[in-house]
């Protein structure tokens, strides 16, 4: 028996060395938890809504249900505001308020057409191989095709929201 108390001692303090300690969210900051949500912090608390941190604008989750957690920011995702409003938020997590680029060799590729006004999204292009010749339109919320006349038609059938955009509030 006190072979096998031993024993059990020894697989648990192994099992404690073994678990990665947890760093500590700053009390002000920009603070990537161990899932990869980005949070910023102020005064010990994460931030909601749109606000601005070191020049650029974020927005963090003002509701814990859904994907997201209670503070965590948008990141490689799209948010539909009031009045149809769309943005788009890179990997670490800060809004997106230019046109961005896929490159395909010497080629330059338009992925995200931003309007210049209010840096929202007014097409998505399809930018793999099949799908060059067809965006997303946020203001219909539909694809649109190029015609032979080069042209752009759009796809009858129901508005909707495409799979990367976030809509927690």
């Amino acid at each position: 028996m006190k072979r096998f108390t031993a024993a059990l001692t020894l697989v648990l303090i192994l099992a404690l060395l073994a678990v990665p300690a947890q760093a500590k969210a700053p009390r002000n900051g920009k603070y990537i938890d161990k899932y990869g949500n980005i949070f910023i912090m102020k005064d010990g608390k994460p931030r909601t809504g749109h606000f601005r941190y070191k020049g650029k604008w974020y927005y963090g989750h003002k509701t814990g249900d859904g994907p997201y957690w209670k503070g965590s920011c948008t990141a490689g995702e799209m948010r539909v505001e009031r009045g149809n409003k769309w943005y788009a938020y890179g990997l670490d997590g800060a809004m997106i308020r230019k046109d961005q680029y896929v490159h395909r060799g010497r080629r330059r590729i338009l992925q995200l057409d931003i309007r210049s006004r209010n840096h929202t999204v007014r097409y998505v292009y399809g930018t793999a191989r099949g799908s060059i010749g067809s965006r997303y339109s946020t203001r219909e919320g539909r694809m649109q095709f190029l015609d032979d006349d080069g042209e752009w038609r759009t796809y009858e059938g129901m508005p909707y929201y495409p799979p990367y955009v976030d809509d927690q509030r």
